[in-house]
């Protein structure tokens, strides 16, 4: 999920670059809404499978991977939605040359990148804390 919020994150943050039309940005806003609403609702059927099963039984694992299914499905729908909203040459090296004149906003491009990255790949929850509770 962190990974959809950072990404989500970085559409918003250049969209300003965009002259797109109500439409586009709906299908902007609607994509990021669903899978986001999908990565919440895999979370929540990954917790209650493992509430709910003793042991590994292929039920729960069939329940687990369809919720996943679903939210890789939503993905990869955005990457179409993103590609046909977002793939204009001239808007990109509009977006280019801003960044390459304005040095203060390509570090913050830069330092933003670095904290994205280490939001998503910082181990989740406290280890230390989850062996002293066993």
């Amino acid at each position: 999920m962190r990974f959809h919020f950072c990404a989500a994150f970085y559409v918003l943050m250049f969209i300003r670059f965009y002259d797109l039309s109500s439409a586009q940005k709906a299908a902007v806003y609607l994509t990021i809404g669903l899978v986001i609403s999908l990565e919440a609702v895999n979370t929540a059927i990954e917790a209650a499978v493992d509430l709910s099963a003793n042991g590994i039984k292929p039920s729960a694992k069939i329940a687990k991977d369809c919720a996943a299914g679903a939210v890789l499905a939503a993905a990869i729908a955005a990457i179409f939605v993103g590609v046909s909203v977002f793939w204009d040459l001239e808007t990109l090296r509009k977006l280019g040359r801003y960044l390459s004149d304005n040095s203060f906003a390509m570090v913050q491009l830069i330092v933003s990148v670095l904290l994205s990255l280490t939001v998503i790949f910082l181990p989740k929850g406290n280890k230390r804390k989850e062996n002293m509770n066993e």
